[in-house]
């Protein structure tokens, strides 16, 4: 286990998968993440590298050649190096292995940095292409809120509020992959209240996830007296938001995402994927999301 810290935070993670596993304030000891019930979800808040979401029938096309890659990638089972440790930062790196190959074939130097500001915790991306092809990948972040309202039975546990305008969302149906018309992604209304805010509760997550892909730069999770508990900000162009299909949970994911599933459908190659990330030889890519809380 990793323990950083300052003033206001303690923040505790694991090298498998470079996962944040808690969150807490220093004062009061309340802990903002869900700690990982398997009866609802076994985990914290994953790295999902090098792809978001499913692929159409398991299969990944590259320079001409079907890969396997599993869904949301395979980082998140890897047990990764600590290259920096401060009272307050922690640096993850991994890096291609031999085996890997079978399942992604570029090189890569992957690293994750940790740090706490004040009530937030900054988490930054870096991939660094090591390899001599153009890579193309995806990667995102699946941090997990507890919602301490949460009684079984209830109508709602909690609200989001969107920052931004989206106006509507996509849904992932057969396989994990983006639901389609018959020439577009199928687009589907918000379900607010009438306060503007998306309940936290079992009918907002029939349909598994929210995905949207337009005007959205934060989310906010609140209690059910409005209160905010945590915020989550990223540049990322998708956000995913998740709790788990068909049951009530004491959790929401914001999930912010460089990268969509494939459409349903998809027969392209690795470079057609809905916001795929393009990395030239020997470049660097760099990408962030920040999970402040409200003590």
């Amino acid at each position: 286990m990793i323990l950083i810290e300052n003033d206001c935070l303690q923040a505790c993670f694991t090298t498998e998968g470079a996962e944040l596993l808690s969150l807490k304030s220093r004062t009061d000891k309340r802990e903002f993440l869900w700690q990982g019930d398997p009866e609802y979800w076994h985990g914290h808040s994953p790295i999902l590298f090098p792809i978001t979401g499913g692929l159409w029938n398991g299969e990944c096309r590259i320079e001409g050649k079907i890969f396997r890659i599993p869904k949301h990638g395979f980082v998140q089972r890897r047990v990764w190096d600590v290259i920096d440790l401060q009272t307050s930062e922690v640096t993850f790196a991994c890096t291609t292995t031999e085996e890997e190959k079978d399942v992604f074939p570029y090189e890569y130097n992957l690293q994750i940095r940790f740090a706490l500001e004040k009530n937030r915790v900054t988490a930054q991306f870096k991939v660094e292409n090591l390899g001599e092809n153009t890579m193309f990948f995806q990667i995102g972040g699946h941090p997990a809120i507890a919602l301490p309202d949460f009684r079984k039975g209830s109508p709602a546990d909690g609200f989001i509020q969107l920052e931004g305008k989206p106006t509507q969302l996509l849904r992932a149906g057969e396989q994990g992959c983006i639901e389609m018309t018959e020439t577009a992604p199928a687009r589907y209304p918000i379900p607010f209240n009438e306060e503007g805010l998306v309940p936290i509760c079992e009918s907002t997550f029939a349909n598994e996830a929210l995905i949207f892909d337009e005007q959205l730069s934060a989310a906010v999770v609140l209690d059910l007296q409005h209160q905010p508990l945590a915020r989550v900000t990223s540049s990322a162009p998708v956000w995913l938001f998740w709790s788990p299909q068909g049951k009530q949970s004491p959790f929401v994911c914001l999930e912010p995402w460089y990268g969509l599933p494939d459409f349903q459908g998809f027969s392209g190659d690795i470079s057609q994927r809905p916001y795929i990330n393009s990395l030239q030889s020997h470049s660097t890519w760099s990408g962030n999301y920040d999970i402040e809380v409200f003590i």
